[in-house]
């Protein structure tokens, strides 16, 4: 076994003192989702600013739509990738993989920093930017379980759970930047220039920050669990997707649990536009305001994974589930009107927590429902079908939903999705703590 796993492996868990070549393994397994979820977020934060010159059309709300209709788009291609790459993951292993996956992610942002505009050169624009939403989501498709994968089968087996909690802080992280980002850039390019071309800036860092993950990934080491797998079974591409039919039970558990990512795209990517158009916050205010959410979650998320590889995960999962069946209309209805930045704050952070219940231990239950030779096709191709049917349509449906009702129709949205979820991890849903990755 390489020396860098054996210090990835070893007594020391995160809470010890961590070598270099640990720390390596564990910033290269994550920094591509939180590229990969830096670029999903900037684009969702910023929608409302480029959707005129791209979208354009007589009302603003119409303009909007069409902005989060091409993010929803970006969800489409995740299937596609996660048919194509998961396989492939499971077959020539995880690390070539990751560096494939980062580089499409970093196109498809350099694309949309680039693409000129509607008026500059008419349907192209919006085609131009479907594409490069469809590259990304390729690449997304791929990201997620190739990663989490990677990060878990380095892990010990006594702290897996909050071995690999930073790839999931890697998402809160991601958005924490971009978030602070998205900030700045309205606070302090003018609105004019922030309209024309202010807006392509934050794309712009984030094709450069894909060049430098592609960086850290070079020489990362394999995993020991698929070293250990490769040499006892040669399935072919084909033979590894057939495999997941003896799995239908995990890869709708998988399913279920992700149907939860429309709570995160809500209260994470959404929350700050929303409080825009029902209660007139200024848009900087909802950026700030989202940061200490963030920070929230990025607290949570390690503290939660920590507790489950004492108690179980299954707790985790019920919990969240259970606070957002009871809490999104009452927190949702606190925006409407005239709404202070210290509620914001509030409503914010405490969504932000229920999401780090949930999203602490949902790599690692994933990891542990399969085996060696198909987890990375088990998690990805159920996990990437769920994105794309309520993933991307989260900010979209939010829009519509609340112009028939407003909060109440979209609590009852979520609400369904948590009675669903809730049925599952009572009836369905494996206490997975302690199970071995062989």
């Amino acid at each position: 076994m390489s020396e860098s796993v054996q210090a990835y492996r070893g007594p020391t868990t995160l809470g010890g003192s961590a070598t270099p070549s640990r720390l390596k393994t564990i910033f290269g397994g994550s920094i591509g989702h939180f590229i990969e979820w830096y670029e999903w977020s900037i684009y969702g934060l910023l929608a409302g600013i480029f959707a005129s010159q791209m979208f354009p059309a007589n009302d603003a709300l119409v303009s909007l739509i069409a902005s989060f209709s091409v993010f929803a788009i970006g969800f489409a291609a995740r299937p596609i990738g996660a048919l194509v790459l998961s396989p492939m993951a499971d077959k020539y292993g995880r690390r070539t993989m990751l560096s494939a996956t980062i580089i499409m992610a970093g196109l498809g942002s350099l694309i949309i920093a680039l693409c000129p505009t509607y008026a500059q050169i008419g349907i192209l624009a919006p085609v131009i930017m479907v594409l490069a939403r469809l590259l990304q989501g390729f690449s997304a498709g791929g990201e997620f379980q190739i990663a989490v994968t990677f990060l878990n089968e380095h892990a010990s087996d006594r702290n897996r759970a909050f071995n690999a909690s930073p790839q999931m802080v890697s998402i809160g992280l991601s958005v924490l930047i971009a978030t602070a980002v998205a900030g700045l850039t309205t606070r302090f390019i003018p609105a004019d220039a922030l309209a024309s071309w202010g807006w392509r800036v934050p794309f712009l860092i984030g094709a450069l920050m894909s060049l430098y993950g592609l960086y850290m990934r070079r020489g990362l080491n394999e995993t020991p669990a698929f070293e250990k797998g490769k040499h006892a079974q040669k399935l072919s591409l084909g033979g590894i997707i057939a495999s997941l039919a003896k799995y239908p039970k995990e890869a709708f558990i998988v399913f279920v649990v992700q149907m939860n990512g429309v709570q995160y795209y809500l209260w994470l990517i959404f929350l700050p536009t929303y409080a825009n158009l029902v209660g007139g916050l200024d848009r900087s205010a909802g950026f700030a305001g989202n940061i200490a959410a963030t920070a929230a979650y990025c607290i949570g998320v390690p503290t939660f994974a920590y507790l489950s590889d004492r108690i179980g995960r299954k707790p985790f999962l019920i919990g969240s589930a259970a606070c957002f069946l009871l809490f999104t209309y009452p927190l949702l209805s606190m925006l409407v009107g005239s709404v202070s930045f210290g509620t914001f704050v509030f409503v914010a952070v405490v969504g932000a927590l229920f999401i780090a219940l949930n999203n602490s231990v949902i790599g690692t239950v994933f990891s542990e429902l399969f085996p060696t030779k198909i987890r990375t096709s088990g998690i990805g191709i159920p996990y990437a079908v769920c994105a794309a049917i309520f993933g991307g349509t989260a900010p979209l449906l939010a829009t519509w939903l609340h112009g028939l009702g407003g909060p109440f129709y979209i609590a009852l949205y979520v609400g369904v999705i948590c009675a669903i979820t809730l049925a599952t991890h009572f009836f369905l849903t494996p206490e997975t703590r302690g199970r071995p990755l062989d």
